[in-house]
């Protein structure tokens, strides 16, 4: 497919199909996560977190000392992404996406979670906001970036 290929005035390179979207070099903005520092989180520059988080701009410096467990990128009302240009992701696309993308960068084992299905996170939410903040369910996928070990 021909590609929409070159460098922007960051020296980013962009690689778009063309047919994707023509004009992809003018309405493609870098995305700006929100980093969670839980406690099992890496620390400083080892956190692959902390690697993207600065390198999307989404913090300015890695403090060796604190923890960065979690990169969000989505609409989730506890960690809106922001686009370049200052507005939220939601805005940009109109609406709440249906997933919450996460980065993890964990230095310690977690804990085993178990999330409701939809209709139930609707329901708990509805009775009980303050402790379930969301409707949504919490489908997850784990793709390993760097050695991961899993207990299933």
């Amino acid at each position: 497919f021909p590609r929409v290929q070159g460098r922007d005035k960051k020296n980013t390179l962009n690689l778009v199909p063309r047919w994707v979207m023509p004009d992809a070099q003018d309405t493609i903005q870098p995305l700006r996560g929100v980093v969670k520092d839980y406690a099992w989180g890496i620390r400083g520059p080892d956190s692959r977190v902390a690697r993207f988080a600065l390198e999307s701009g989404s913090i300015s410096e890695i403090d060796p000392s604190a923890p960065y467990a979690e990169l969000w990128l989505g609409t989730h009302p506890s960690g809106p992404t922001m686009l370049e240009d200052g507005r939220t992701l939601e805005d940009a696309v109109g609406d709440k996406l249906p997933f919450l993308f996460k980065v993890l960068s964990a230095g310690k084992a977690l804990s085993i979670q178990a999330h409701p299905d939809k209709l139930m996170a609707e329901q708990l939410h509805r009775e009980n906001p303050e402790n379930y903040k969301d409707a949504s369910h919490k489908p997850e996928l784990a793709i390993a970036l760097t050695p991961f070990e899993a207990m299933c």
